[in-house]
C-alpha cells in the first residue's frame, strides 16, 4: 500500500523553481556545444593581442582583411598606434591627419617640413637599420613599410602592410594608404584639391614663363655631378610633372628614364647650356669641391648662371616626394620662379 505524502504550498514552489533552474542549465550547455566557430578576424585579433597589447581594449577593436603584396593581412579598422619604420611614408600619414607614434630616418625629426608635426614622436632607427626591440616596446597596432629585408621580423610584432617602393605614384600611394587607415575619402579629396592647386599655380606662371623655357635640376656630390629627372625627388615631380615645365632635350634624354644621370664638369655647357633656370643642390663632400665647381669656367659660362636664374635647394628638404612634402615644394618652387620675373 502506497503512502501519500502531502506537500504544502511553500514546498511546491521550491520544487518548481529547482526544476526551472535545472532545465535552464541544460539549455545553456546545449547552446555552448553548438556555438559558431570564431571568424578569421577574431582569430587574427586574438593572435595579434598575444604579441602586442593594443592601446584600446581588445573587444573594441574591429579587424578587416587587407590584400597586401605579401598576401592578406588582418589590420585594425581604425589604427591608433602606427609605426612607419621608413621615412618616405611619413608625409602621407600627416596629410591624412594621422601622426605616427614612431618613425625611422636620419634626422627626420629635424626635417623642416616635419619638425613641428612630429614633436614627441619616437625614432626606431634609420631606413636601413631599425630596432625591433624598440618597435615592440611601443606596442603598435599597425606597421607600414617598404623594406623587404626586415618585413618578416617586423610583421611578427604587429599587423604589417608591405607597400613596394615605386609601385604607386604619390597620388595613388596616398589613396592606398588612405584605404589602410580607413581614410580613403580624405585621400581622394586631397588628390582632387591638389590637382586644382596645381592648375592654379600653373596659371600663375603662364604669363611669366614662356612655354619654351627650360628648367634643369643639377646636384654636386663631392666631385661628382648629377642631373635629375621627374622621378628622383629634388623637386622634379613638381617642376616637370606638376607644373609641366620642360628640361633641356639632352637632360631629358640622359636623366628621365632612370631618374638621374652622372655628368662631367666639362659637359656642363653641353647639357645645361639650354637651361633658362637651374635648381642646384649640394649633397655631400667638402665645401672646397663645391666652390671649385661653381667657380669653374664651365659653370660660370652657363646662361642661367649669368642671368642669376639659379635656385639652390636643400637636399634634405627636396629629397622626399610624398604628398605632404610635395605640397610645400609646390609653393616654394612657384615663389622662387616668380621672384625672378
Amino acid at each position: 500500500m502506497y503512502k501519500i505524502i502531502s506537500l504544502g504550498k511553500t514546498s511546491m514552489i521550491a520544487v518548481m523553481l529547482t526544476l526551472v533552474l535545472l532545465l535552464s542549465a541544460c539549455g545553456q550547455a546545449a547552446n555552448q556545444g553548438n556555438a559558431p566557430a570564431s571568424t578569421s578576424a577574431e582569430v587574427a585579433k586574438s593572435t595579434n593581442d598575444s604579441v602586442v597589447a593594443s592601446s584600446e581594449p581588445a573587444a573594441d577593436v574591429e579587424y578587416w582583411t587587407y590584400e597586401s603584396d605579401k598576401g592578406p593581412v588582418q589590420i585594425p579598422r581604425n589604427p591608433q598606434r602606427v609605426v612607419i619604420p621608413v621615412q618616405d611614408f611619413i608625409g602621407d600619414l600627416l596629410t591624412l591627419g594621422v601622426t605616427p607614434i614612431a618613425v625611422a630616418g636620419n634626422d627626420i625629426l629635424n626635417h623642416p617640413y616635419f619638425k613641428e608635426a612630429l614633436t614627441g614622436v619616437e625614432v626606431v632607427g634609420d631606413d636601413m637599420t631599425v630596432s625591433l626591440e624598440k618597435i615592440t616596446s611601443l606596442e603598435p597596432d599597425l606597421i607600414i613599410t617598404y623594406q623587404e629585408d626586415t618585413y618578416e621580423q617586423i610583421s611578427k610584432i604587429a599587423p604589417t602592410v608591405f607597400i613596394p617602393w615605386g609601385k604607386y605614384d604619390y597620388k595613388e600611394r596616398l589613396i592606398e594608404i588612405g584605404k589602410i587607415l580607413n581614410k580613403e575619402q580624405q585621400a581622394v579629396k586631397w588628390v582632387a584639391d591638389f590637382n586644382q592647386k596645381l592648375e592654379a599655380k600653373k596659371a600663375e606662371l603662364a604669363d611669366l614663363i614662356a612655354a619654351d623655357k627650360k628648367v634643369a635640376i643639377f646636384e654636386i656630390a663631392g666631385k661628382e655631378l648629377y642631373l635629375y629627372g621627374s622621378s628622383y625627388g629634388r623637386g622634379g615631380e613638381i617642376i616637370y610633372n606638376g607644373l609641366g615645365l620642360h628640361a633641356p632635350d639632352l637632360v631629358q634624354e640622359a636623366a628621365f628614364k632612370e631618374g638621374w644621370a652622372s655628368l662631367s664638369l666639362e659637359a656642363l655647357p653641353e647639357y645645361l647650356g639650354e637651361a633658362d633656370y637651374i635648381f642646384q643642390g649640394f649633397s655631400r663632400g667638402v665645401e672646397q669641391d663645391k666652390l671649385d665647381i661653381l667657380d669653374s669656367v664651365f659653370w660660370q659660362s652657363l646662361p642661367a648662371v649669368k642671368a642669376g636664374h639659379v635656385f639652390t635647394y636643400d637636399l634634405k628638404t627636396y629629397y622626399l616626394s610624398d604628398a605632404y612634402a610635395l605640397d610645400k615644394q609646390l609653393d616654394e618652387i612657384v615663389t622662387l620662379l616668380k621672384s625672378l620675373q
